[in-house]
């Protein structure tokens, strides 16, 4: 019996583009959907970057020798410091205390943690003191010793609750540049990115004005250094080597 003869193999060119085709149009479907999803995974991560109103945040300056409490980790004394970049009460009393906090910070007898809050906000000063106390916060995030350089600065030429002028980001990037804060610092800043956790810091925390002094969450009616020394004895024992600090010299009012 004969064998049928075979067919002859042939290239079939338009089925072949059309499977190219489908390659392609899946591999660029691809791209699409990954850049899509890089670009949703970008817009969260910046949202999770930026915290809101009602978040709270301190800096805590404290010594790793610092005193705690038995069995833990955490500092025996706590003194909380809650204070707005334009408040001339705070001015003063950086002036008066702040040597003095650095000193029971230095000694490890408390940990001190700063709170920025933004209680004098208005659209004259374009929100001053909720950018500065947001610019403090992000040069804390690349150093604790730059940000007590930077929060020294902001008092030392603090500008007049009532005047006409108020230094914008990029003079605040200037001022955390010389405290010797750079890296992420300058785009944290000009994103804002802790302005409106500062604005909300006075409702978040509870207080009514700045000022605010509290010590292991208890309000503290601060008077004179030697009090607040004795006060913080009080709590974990006697320490040696510490005492008040002089004042430091009077704040320069900015041009």
């Amino acid at each position: 019996m004969a064998s049928k003869p075979k067919k002859n193999a042939r290239y079939d060119l338009k089925a072949a583009d059309r499977k190219r085709n489908l390659f392609v149009q899946i591999g660029l479907t691809s791209v699409v959907v990954l850049f899509a999803a890089a670009l949703i995974l970008y817009i969260l991560m910046s949202a999770d970057d930026k915290p809101t109103a009602g978040e709270t945040k301190s800096v805590r300056v404290a010594s790793n020798s610092v005193i705690t409490k038995e069995g833990t980790d955490e500092p025996k004394a706590v003194i909380s410091l809650y204070e707005d970049a334009l408040c001339p009460h705070c001015a003063a009393l950086e002036q008066q205390f702040g040597p003095t906090l650095a000193n029971i910070a230095d000694s490890g007898a408390a940990a001190v943690d700063y709170y920025m809050v933004g209680i004098l906000d208005r659209p004259q000063n374009n929100n001053y003191p909720s950018r500065a106390g947001g610019a403090a916060y992000c040069v804390a995030d690349e150093s604790v010793d730059a940000f007590k350089r930077f929060h020294s600065a902001l008092f030392a030429q603090q500008p007049s609750e009532m005047g006409t002028s108020y230094p914008d980001n990029a003079q605040l990037v200037e001022l955390a540049r010389q405290a010797g804060a750079s890296g992420n610092v300058p785009e944290c800043i000009n994103k804002g990115t802790y302005v409106d956790m500062v604005a909300g810091m006075a409702g978040a925390t509870g207080i009514k004005a700045t000022p605010t002094l509290r010590i292991n969450g208890e309000e503290y009616q601060y008077s004179t250094p030697e009090a607040l020394v004795a006060k913080i004895e009080e709590i974990v024992g006697d320490v040696p080597g510490l005492q008040a600090a002089p004042p430091a010299q009077a704040p320069t009012p900015a041009s």
